[in-house]
């Protein structure tokens, strides 16, 4: 037993002398103290509070209330009353215009103001301004103030609100007329004028309230008119606020309705931009509500007038052509030749092609009403020798002549006619005109053959069956039915 412990021992021993790694063993951690750890969340504490400053009673509202209100509380913070009062009546505005026109139109699917933060902050940044001008009895910046917002909502499709401003800036020009230009009242007018006639596209409006639109935008562009004639005056709203995009998207707002040539226009001046909007709403006008002819033709010829004060050729021109058949509707054929002729001397000199040969066939046309055939083909022939041959009007003038001489029971050279006006659109690829002027091709050619199927038909012989099933068949039957020369001297 001894020897067996002796033998464990210097084993053990042996193990220890060659110096093999033991077990690490952790030190031992210091006991756990819950108040050493409190005190130092509690001097974290003081140290944050003492950093914090306090709010005071307006910045705990802040936290508190919705971003109408706090707008609300920094105006009246602010003494801007008057702006509060107002701000308050355009929001209660909004769900009344709601209410008013039902939830089924597309304005009642739109938020309120009172959700579109970006736009509220405008506003009440624009009626401050304009209440700190008003004070300082700047009216000039009242008004630039109210136009922006006019503009800045228009902008964003907001017409009604857009509306309520341009009426807004229109009666603070009337208010403190004498401390504004007549240039301010112009341009109040115009963009007043535009505001009426774009209510006008409202399909939910009915026809009673169009009506009433246009004489409305009639009446202000009349003013704009007046005020503006002889005089160098332009637009003046150009704001810092906008950039350079919303520029151009108001200038085609402004132009939305015009015709297609002047939409581009650089810069007009107040007095021709009056023009081009005036003489529009008195076309539709006349052509709409006039209650008879003569109503139609003296309201046309104000809108010649304008249009012709106005010194744009094409408006003059496309002004005279309509007066002109407001008089052949009256029967009035002398007078509305004068207007056709006026519309040729026009197009003729501004080297107006298109407008040119509109004017010649007008006049052709009126000459044949009144039976003075030779002029009208003479009109019109001087015009082909005109016009090149590859351009949309040679058609038409060419298919105007064919109908000349198909009233006159001249069918072959109707048939001409017609002919060079289908292979001129069949060149220029005028798929608009072209099977109407197949169609007319046709119709020349069984009018110039007329006479000969008739006599076909009437001698009955072997060769004028023959003839006849020949010009039926083949695809160039012009000069088949012709060939009756001998069968007639038989007969």
């Amino acid at each position: 037993m001894t020897s067996l412990t002796s033998k464990q021992n210097s084993f053990i021993g042996m193990i220890k002398e060659k110096n093999l790694p033991t077990k690490w063993v952790a030190p031992k951690k210091p006991p756990f103290r819950e108040d050493i750890l409190e005190d130092k969340i509690s001097k974290e504490k003081t140290l944050n509070h003492q950093r914090q400053q306090l709010l005071d009673r307006y910045e705990k509202e802040k936290l508190k209330n919705t971003f109408k209100k706090q707008l609300c509380v920094e105006m009246l913070k602010d003494g801007f009353h008057s702006s509060f009062r107002e701000l308050d009546f355009i929001l209660k505005l909004q769900i009344e215009d709601r209410y008013r026109v039902g939830s089924e139109h597309p304005v009642w699917d739109r938020p309120l103001l009172d959700n579109e933060h970006e736009k509220l902050e405008y506003l009440c940044k624009k009626l401050t301004e304009a209440e700190s001008s008003e004070r300082a009895n700047e009216f000039k910046k009242v008004y630039v103030n109210n136009n922006d917002l006019a503009n800045y909502f228009l902008l964003r499709d907001d017409n009604w609100l857009s509306d309520y401003f341009f009426q807004k800036c229109l009666n603070i020009v009337k208010e403190k007329s004498k401390n504004l230009d007549e240039q301010f009242l112009a341009e109040a007018h115009s963009n007043l004028g535009l505001a009426f006639e774009r209510q006008t596209t409202d399909y939910t409006a009915k026809s009673e309230k169009v009506r009433e639109s246009y004489f409305k935008s009639m009446e202000h562009f009349q003013e704009c008119y007046n005020l503006s004639k002889g005089k160098d005056w332009f637009i003046l709203s150009k704001s810092k606020d906008f950039t350079k995009n919303d520029i151009e998207k108001l200038h085609q707002i402004r132009y939305q309705y015009a015709e297609e040539k002047l939409k581009h226009m650089d810069s007009p001046t107040i007095f021709v931009d009056a023009c081009i909007h005036l003489q529009r709403i008195y076309r539709i006008i006349a052509e709409r509500y006039s209650a008879n002819a003569q109503e139609k033709i003296d309201t046309l010829s104000k809108a010649y007038e304008v249009c012709k004060n106005s010194f744009i050729g094409s408006l003059e021109g496309h002004a005279s052509f309509l007066l002109g058949d407001a008089y052949t509707e009256n029967k009035d054929l002398d007078t509305a030749l004068a207007c056709y002729k006026n519309y040729f001397d026009i197009s003729k000199r501004d080297k107006d092609e298109e407008n040119f040969g509109i004017a010649s066939e007008a006049i052709a046309k009126c000459h044949e009403k009144i039976g003075q055939i030779d002029k009208s083909i003479e009109y019109l022939e001087k015009y082909l020798k005109d016009v090149k041959k590859m351009d949309r009007q040679y058609s038409r003038v060419c298919n105007c002549l064919a109908n000349i001489y198909n009233a006159m029971g001249k069918y072959e050279q109707a048939a001409i006619y017609s002919k060079k006006a289908f292979d001129n659109s069949r060149q220029l690829n005028l798929n608009d005109q072209l099977e109407n002027n197949r169609v007319l091709v046709g119709l020349a050619k069984a009018h110039a053959n007329l006479k000969y199927f008739n006599l076909n038909v009437e001698l009955a012989s072997r060769h004028a069956i023959n003839n006849i099933l020949t010009w039926k068949y083949e695809s160039e039957p012009d000069q088949v039915l012709k060939n009756i020369q001998n069968d007639q001297q038989e007969k």
